[in-house]
Order: structure tokens, then sequence, then C-alpha cells
């Protein structure tokens, strides 16, 4: 995990209710002491052979969890991935591929959020004025810790260094673009839709593949104001995580610290009727099984 000022974070690792900084222990690991979040993520393996004794030696080096504030747990990803329409039942809940012969069979968006969308699991989402329409969908994150090229989805699982939970946040009146006017689809604004400063809130902590356990039994459960919206389970998936790393790295060579989400289950706004679209004052609270809680509230951009 990652903890301290937005753009001053430095890593940690959650013990109890404390947080270990680990600029000491990436020194004894032949790292810059202040070496960033994903340069730990290769050596997490070393990391947690050392941890029991690093907690003893470093006691006095120990933060309250409570009041500290939580980063993105990687907040320098060399990418981020996002990969949708991976759950055939948001599909169909938003109008799309009624027709049950129709459903894709290839990962059918792929595409990549700037930095400046990460941010902190209780930062607030903050709404720009351009939207009136905006979505969430909660998303188990993939985290890459060992790098490579044409990954096969037998060997994916040895490249992952955990998962952590994950907000796509969405407008989906800015998407559309002049797509419809002049009838095509390569006018889409994916960007527009989906790359606003803090739509993707991450965290609170990236949990390593060991500890989290099968994918599959990660059950995603997203709440608004304290009212169900999504619950559904990662085995539900389209295509696995492994295999999404299969397919993205075909094209391109992931490096340690890359994220890839991997699309969200049914119940988000816009598959209601009518839609109930998130406003200021809202609160978004994601749980995800072995992978603790992230609630984050919604503002509006003050310009």
């Amino acid at each position: 995990m990652s903890f301290g000022p937005r753009g001053g974070e430095v890593p940690g690792v959650v013990v109890g209710d404390r947080i270990l900084p680990l600029g000491a222990l990436a020194a004894e690991l032949g790292l810059p002491p202040h070496a960033a979040p994903r340069e730990l993520l290769p050596v997490l393996d070393r990391v947690a052979e050392r941890l029991e004794s690093a907690v003893e030696r470093f006691g006095d080096d120990l933060v309250p969890l409570a009041g500290a504030r939580l980063g993105p747990p990687v907040v320098d990803p060399p990418n981020i991935f996002v990969c949708g329409a991976n759950y055939h039942a948001h599909l169909r809940e938003v109008g799309r591929f009624d027709d049950e012969s129709k459903l894709p069979t290839l990962p059918v968006v792929v595409f990549q959020k700037p930095l400046s969308a990460l941010s902190g699991p209780y930062d607030p989402i903050v709404r720009p004025p351009e939207t009136e329409c905006l979505d969430y969908e909660a998303e188990l994150a993939v985290v890459i810790g060992k790098g490579g090229r044409r990954i096969s989805a037998q060997d994916a699982p040895g490249h992952i260094a955990g998962y952590m939970i994950s907000n796509d946040v969405s407008t989906r009146d800015l998407g559309v673009g002049e797509s419809r006017k002049l009838n095509s689809a390569a006018l889409i604004q994916l960007m527009r839709a989906k790359g606003w400063d803090t739509f993707l809130p991450t965290g609170p902590w990236l949990v390593t593949a060991d500890e989290a356990g099968p994918f599959g039994a990660i059950r995603l459960q997203l709440s608004v104001n304290g009212e169900p919206r999504q619950d559904g389970f990662a085995s539900e998936m389209h295509r696995s995580p492994f295999e999404l790393i299969e397919w993205l790295s075909a094209t391109t060579t992931l490096r340690p610290g890359d994220i890839i989400t991997t699309g969200t289950p049914t119940g988000v706004a816009a598959g209601m009727k009518p839609p109930k679209w998130l406003a200021p004052g809202d609160v978004v609270r994601i749980e995800m099984t072995g992978l603790s809680v992230m609630e984050t509230p919604v503002a509006g951009e003050a310009i």
C-alpha cells in the first residue's frame, strides 16, 4: 500500500492496525530508500520473508492506520489498462447484445486511462460540470509484478503481484462523441467518458495473489449511500484475468506495476430504470472478498 500526502506517498505494509513504512527494508534489499511502491513489486516474496523481523527491528517506525491518508497502492503505474464488457450480464443490462448468438467472444473494450485518473481509496470522486450521467463500475484490478511479452494464460498467475479494488468511474453522456451522428464506432470518445481526474479510485491496499486466493471466489459488492447496487462474483467474467494478460501481452510488453481492470458485473446506474446517477454528496462503497473495503465520496468540481 501507499500512504502520505497526494504526490508524496511512500510504500508500506499493513500490520494489524498499523503501517510499517518500507523505506528501511527497501534499502536492505538493495533498492533506493525512497523507492516507489511499484519498485517493490518484483521482490514482494523477499519483503514477505523479512517482514516479521522488520516489524521487530523497525517497530518505532510503525504508523497508526487510523487517520492516515492512503494513496493508490501503486501510485505510478507504467500503464493503466481497462478491460471492459467482460461480464455478459452487464452488456445485457445496458441494452447491448440482447441476441445471445451475438455476444462477443473476444475482449471487446480494451483502452488506457491516464495516470491523473488514479486516486486513493477514500479520496473523493470529482464530478465535472460537463456531465449529468456519472456512473460507477466496481472492478477487480490486477497488478503485474513480473513483466513480460506474449505471456500465456497458463503462465500468467506467476506474473501477478496481487489484486485490489478499483472503480472505473464513467460518464455515460460524454463518450458518444459523434459516433452516432456519423454512424462510426471509431468516433466513440472513451477518454472523454472515463479519463477524467479521480475516475479510477483504487485500494485500500494490494493483496498478494497467495493471500487473495482463487480470483473466481472474490465477491464484488457495491452500494451507494447504503443502497445495494452491484453484487457478483469474479467467476462470472467472460475472460479470466489470466486470459486478459495473455491478450494484452501479445500486443505490448507488460511491466511491473501495470494495472489491469477486469470489467464490471451487472448493477450499474445506466442499467436502472430510471438511472440513478451519482451526485455530489453520494458515497460509493465497494467491498471485495479478502480485499477489504473502499469508500469514496462524490464531490462537485469547483471551477
